[in-house]
């Protein structure tokens, strides 16, 4: 009965577009990353633990199933596609599946800074580009959706307003990208004599752990002081990560690929700037140092925690706010090899949490911010 039920779920998966749940999910998880480049498309698993079964509907007619994590997929036409994965674990004797929207295509982006003179109204914006693969072909700048330039720069006189200032991106592989940014000037030019000139500056210093090459503490080297200082990371899939505050944070990468991690910050007196710097993530490694993979981070419903234990074990999960108090506790029986355990964090309100895993005299710790 067990085996008809497995070949069920497979089959529903292969044949339909609707995610299907197994009645186990707690030992796996079928949670995956897309990483496009034009047509073909690289899928990678988060479960790679041996011997686990996966199943692929890449939602164009095509499926296939695998015992490897990473698979690649061709797709003739670039649109938007539901991909759907099922993982099996007949070992942990679990099974889960879940599906996202995947759409092939060139990886690009851009980001808007600006400084002024407020005094004088005349503004610079920068567009911070990155394109994989292809080359830039364009960027070209509207205000209030009117043609203003094309290039890297933008500069212009600017009073009353509001106005939308917006870099749009064009690569010659297809690739699109928009990035806006609204100001709004004081109605008159004041007279008398120019002020001095701004004085702020701003960098990011990045500093990977030795120990854990896929986590890094960013800060900012500037000449003044800050009121504030926003940071923000835009994923490979394009979703933004953030915001974060404060003159540096820690952040630990849960998969491999292009980051563009960016900064804004603004002098009490004005002098906004901005900067921006790329990462590239070639490995996830958990390090040997008491810590526990943990992903997604920052995480909004739940968070997945990979257990890897030699024997089989019953260990305890711990989550305690920032005051220390007790959150979420609960024990989970473990088994031989890399375990994913899913911890629900819905109730829980936003910020940041340390998880605790302990098993006989050994304890591995992690820290997650709630959104």
């Amino acid at each position: 009965m067990k085996k008809l039920y497995y070949y069920i779920l497979v089959l529903s998966s292969l044949t339909g577009a609707t995610a299907v749940r197994g009645q186990d999910s707690v030992h796996c998880s079928a949670a995956f990353q897309a990483y496009p480049s034009l047509n073909e498309v690289e899928f990678i698993a988060f479960d790679s633990t041996p011997g686990v079964l996966h199943h692929w509907n890449f939602g164009d007619g095509a499926s296939t199933s695998t015992d490897s994590n990473t698979v690649f997929h061709h797709y003739a036409v670039i649109t938007t596609y539901l991909v759907t994965h099922v993982v099996i674990d007949s070992a942990r004797h679990c099974q889960d599946s879940t599906s996202q929207y995947v759409t092939p295509g060139p990886n690009c982006a851009v980001s808007v800074s600006e400084t002024s003179d407020t005094l004088r109204h005349r503004y610079t914006f920068v567009a911070s580009l990155y394109s994989m693969p292809g080359a830039i072909d364009s960027v070209s700048w509207t205000i209030n959706d009117t043609l203003a330039g094309r290039g890297d720069t933008l500069r212009e006189t600017l009073t009353g307003g509001p106005y939308t200032v917006c870099a749009h991106l064009r690569t010659s592989d297809g690739c699109q990208s928009d990035a806006c940014i609204t100001i709004n000037p004081q109605d008159s030019v004041p007279s008398g004599p120019p002020p001095p000139p701004d004085t702020c500056s701003i960098s990011i210093n990045e500093k990977v752990n030795p120990h854990r090459t896929n986590e890094y503490r960013f800060s900012v080297t500037d000449s003044v002081k800050y009121d504030s200082i926003t940071w923000s990371i835009q994923s490979p899939n394009s979703g933004l990560i953030g915001p974060f505050y404060g003159k540096s944070f820690k952040y630990t990468f849960a998969d491999s690929g292009y980051y563009l991690v960016q900064v804004t910050a603004r002098e009490r007196s004005g002098c906004p700037v901005a900067a921006s710097v790329f990462v590239q993530i070639d490995s996830i490694n958990n390090g040997s140092d008491g810590a526990v993979a943990t992903y997604p981070n920052p995480a909004t419903t739940h968070v997945t925690l990979a257990v890897t234990l030699t024997n089989a074990s019953t260990f305890t999960v711990r989550v305690y706010n920032s005051m220390g108090g007790l959150a979420v506790s609960r024990d989970q029986t473990g088994y031989p090899g890399t375990n994913q355990v899913t911890v629900p964090l819905g109730n829980l309100p936003t910020g940041v949490y340390y998880i605790q895993i302990q098993y006989g005299n050994t304890i591995l710790k992690s820290k997650i911010q709630k959104l």
